[in-house]
C-alpha cells in the first residue's frame, strides 16, 4: 500500500505544476483569437468608415479634421463593447508638390495633390491577464491600416 500513496502524491504535484501552464496556454489562445477577430473587423470597418465619412463627407464637414473625427467616431461606435480595444485616427499628406507645364509663356501652374492619408490604428490589450502574467509584462499590440484618399474624387479609394 505504501507505493500507491506515493503515486497519488506525485500525481498531485504534477497536476499542480501543469495547471498554471495549461491556463497560460488557454489564455494565449483566447487572446490570439480575440485579437485576430478584432483585426479582421477593424480592417473591414476602417475601410468602410474612410470610404463613407472621408471620401464622401456630409454637408458642411469638408475640413480634414472634421472628416478624421467622423471616421474615428464611427470606429469607436463599432468597437464600443470591447474594453481591450482603443482607436486613433490621424491625417498625413500623401504625395509631393510638383511644378506643372509652363505653357511656353513663363507662367507656372503649381500642382499640389489633395490626397490625404488616414492612419487608423487599433490598439489591443490582452484580456484576462492584467498588465503582467508570471512576470511577463504586456504592452499590447497595434494593428495599423493606412488609407490614401483624394478629397476631390468622391467615393473612391485610390
Amino acid at each position: 500500500m505504501r507505493p500507491l500513496c506515493s503515486q497519488r502524491g506525485q500525481m498531485t504535484v504534477e497536476l499542480a505544476l501543469c495547471i498554471p501552464v495549461l491556463l497560460a496556454v488557454v489564455g494565449i489562445v483566447v487572446n490570439l483569437m480575440l485579437y485576430l477577430d478584432a483585426c479582421a473587423r477593424f480592417d473591414r470597418v476602417a475601410a468602410e468608415a474612410v470610404r463613407i465619412e472621408a471620401v464622401a463627407p456630409q454637408s458642411g464637414s469638408y475640413s480634414s479634421q472634421a472628416r478624421a473625427q467622423a471616421v474615428e467616431r464611427l470606429l469607436r461606435e463599432t468597437f464600443a463593447g470591447q474594453k481591450t480595444v482603443s482607436i486613433t485616427v490621424s491625417i498625413g499628406a500623401a504625395g509631393t508638390s510638383s511644378q506643372g507645364d509652363t505653357g511656353g509663356e513663363g507662367i507656372s501652374i503649381p500642382f499640389l495633390p489633395r490626397q490625404e492619408t488616414y492612419h487608423c490604428v487599433l490598439s489591443y490589450r490582452p484580456w484576462g491577464f492584467g498588465d503582467s502574467f508570471f512576470g511577463i509584462r504586456f504592452n499590447g499590440l497595434e494593428h495599423r491600416r493606412d488609407f490614401v484618399i483624394d478629397a476631390f474624387t468622391p467615393g473612391l479609394l485610390p
